[in-house]
């Protein structure tokens, strides 16, 4: 009884929870490291990138080594929504293929401590709860730490395996 009521408990409990509870400290900055090169600026930068198709600040000197092309495509994957609400959210990255994900992810991203996949999740789940939804901009401004750091060759490698995360997004549905 309790493990087909525990979707619905989450679903009441997250949005309730966040009236009572501080938030965590959530991404102020983007960090990308690519070797011994690393290059940060303000989340804020990356918003408006989105909104209004134009780089500036510090992300336009990056944006300056990135093809029209590629720019177009990272403005998609950044605006893309995904479908999926809380409990959804929940279910999947509680499943193997969600676990799997978060484990390759997690070495995409930089972290002291050995919280990766804990961290990926609670943004991931805190971004669905938001009012926004799920999207990559929302899993970022939710993500728990002043700053999220990427390393572009993990990512790259991780993107470029024929089992890769693209495929295992593929399996998804809501």
């Amino acid at each position: 009884m309790l493990k087909r009521l525990s979707p619905w408990l989450l679903a009441l409990a997250l949005p309730v929870g966040t009236l009572f509870t501080s938030p965590a400290k959530a991404a102020n900055f983007v960090s990308l490291t690519y070797g011994p090169f690393q290059r940060s600026f303000p989340l804020s930068e990356l918003e408006e990138f989105v909104s209004t198709k134009e780089a500036t600040g510090q992300l336009r000197g990056l944006m300056r080594l990135v093809s029209k092309d590629d720019q177009a495509k990272l403005l998609e994957f950044l605006g893309m929504r995904l479908p999926f609400n809380v409990v959804q959210t929940d279910q999947i990255l509680a499943s193997p293929i969600g676990k799997d994900l978060l484990k390759q992810f997690s070495q995409v991203t930089i972290r002291r401590d050995q919280a990766g996949e804990v961290a990926l999740r609670g943004a991931m789940i805190t971004a669905a709860a938001s009012p926004e939804g799920l999207s990559m901009m929302s899993f970022l401004k939710n993500y728990p730490g002043e700053t999220i750091n990427l390393d572009l060759r993990k990512l790259r490698e991780m993107l470029t395996k024929q089992d890769g995360i693209m495929g295992m997004l593929g399996k998804l549905r809501p």
